[in-house]
């Protein structure tokens, strides 16, 4: 059985056998998260599919599935007696020379080592252990051009920088219109997705190696089509949060392959790389009538609105800003962010805001002075989840209940970057322990809290 390996891995549908076929479709067929979420609320479901399905039969006799997926298909076509002959069309250019000017951590080599020798997976590192710094030291020592995807632009500023910094290199960018590729380039994964089949395959020749960000984003449909076009040999991604709540952790590994290096916050704290921060649960007054799920909406909307609440978390906010610490305080909601703000500012303390609508050059120069120390306190939306690159921050008052995983992780490996003024780190959760799901959700928190950190972190 022919398989081609490019962007995906394409097989001659005649020289498959059809319980092979079968098993791959199935294999390769997962729950859509989104379509569970609409029957659930009771949403209009339109033509929102109910499966993902990652085979694709193409016209011409061809089947493509994921370039992760090879082991998948050595394993269904061994146990079907059927020899697989591999065609190897990824890409591999005219060496670029490269010098990566940092002292890596020992972990970090070792991470690094590992993409050279695994040619394709995912290194999982958590938040401050410089998961940055690691992939473009990986693009020096690999040596051919490189593409990084990203999914915001401040990834791609912070991809700039670390290039500008660790290669002495001005990288490419192809983000919102601009299309400049370079030996190193960074694009938005919503810029790549918007060019036609041919340009994106074309753009995707250019490059030997491929670094997805933040690589739990890629089995969103968006990043399945860009990856498709790129036959780099080189094939990677980093994440601090490779585990998803929606069942798709599995199509991570089929898109960018097996994890090649994983270590976690209790190592780093243990090494010293990592400063494990104090959990601070801190209880307000708010309740609520909840009755059942349909109440959910209308629970965090009084919440957002309520004044005695806000108050306290301005207080708390502006009170840390004032005792010299740099402060961030995190709200799902942009209204709530600004609301914040203006609490925070009326008690006589700097504060800005950091949402969406933000424009992109505003959003820089309040990240660049909030790293500077100038800016005492930043209240943020989910921006901030990811990406956010502040060593000195020392406080974060978590102002809106939630108890994803991922972005407990992101959030707590905020506050662990060391950092010469940062005395101790501090996590203020603020729990509604009066209304019950709200409470259950902060219980989830601490157990995450605990889980990631093997117990660390201390509690007042």
């Amino acid at each position: 059985m022919l398989a081609r390996v490019a962007g995906t891995i394409a097989l001659r549908k005649d020289e498959c056998p059809p319980k092979v076929l079968e098993r791959l479709r199935r294999d390769l067929s997962f729950p859509n998260p989104e379509y569970v979420s609409r029957r659930r609320m009771g949403r209009y479901v339109g033509a929102t599919p109910e499966r993902i399905e990652c085979l694709a039969e193409h016209a011409g006799g061809w089947v493509e599935l994921p370039r992760g997926a090879v082991a998948l298909l050595r394993r269904r076509a061994a146990k079907a007696g059927v020899e697989v002959r591999f065609e190897d069309h990824r890409r591999v250019l005219d060496p670029v020379d490269l010098r990566a000017e940092i002292e890596l951590r020992p972990y970090q080599r070792d991470a690094v080592g590992r993409m050279v020798r695994g040619v394709q997976g995912t290194v999982v590192m958590p938040c401050g252990g410089g998961k940055t710094a690691t992939g473009t030291a990986a693009i020096a020592e690999i040596g051919q051009p490189a593409l990084v995807i990203v999914h915001t632009h401040d990834l791609l500023e912070q991809w700039r920088e670390s290039v500008s910094r660790i290669l002495d290199a001005t990288a490419g960018v192809i983000s919102n219109g601009a299309c400049e590729p370079a030996p190193i380039t960074i694009a938005t994964v919503q810029t790549l997705v918007r060019l036609a089949p041919r340009e994106l395959a074309e753009l995707g020749g250019r490059f030997g190696c491929v670094i997805v960000d933040e690589a739990h984003h890629a089995p969103a449909s968006t990043f399945q089509t860009v990856l498709a076009h790129m036959p780099a040999r080189f094939r990677f991604g980093l994440t601090a949060t490779p585990e998803r709540e929606d069942g798709l952790t599995p199509l991570l590994d089929f898109t960018i392959g097996p994890r090649l290096f994983e270590i976690g916050y209790q190592e780093l704290v243990a090494c010293g790389f990592l400063q494990a921060p104090e959990i601070r649960p801190v209880y307000t007054g708010f309740s609520f009538d909840y009755v059942g799920p349909e109440d959910h909406h209308r629970c965090l909307g009084a919440l957002v609105r309520d004044p005695a609440r806000n108050a306290m978390v301005a207080d708390l906010a502006a009170g840390e800003a004032k005792a010299g610490h740099t402060v961030l305080v995190l709200s799902g909601r942009v209204g709530h962010c600004r609301r914040l703000a203006e609490l925070v500012r009326e008690r006589g303390v700097t504060a800005e805001v950091l949402v969406g609508a933000v424009k992109k050059a505003d959003r820089r120069d309040i990240l660049d002075r909030f790293r500077r120390g100038e800016v005492p306190v930043v209240v943020a939306s989910t921006l901030a989840d990811e990406g956010l690159d502040v060593p000195r921050l020392d406080r974060i008052v978590l102002a809106f209940p939630g108890r994803t995983k991922g972005r407990t992780a992101q959030r707590l490996g905020r506050l662990m970057r060391p950092h010469p003024d940062k005395q101790g780190a501090v996590l203020f959760d603020v729990v509604d322990a009066a209304v019950g799901p709200l409470l259950r959700q902060f219980r989830e928190r601490r157990r995450l809290y605990r889980q990631l950190t093997g117990g660390n972190p201390s509690w007042r």
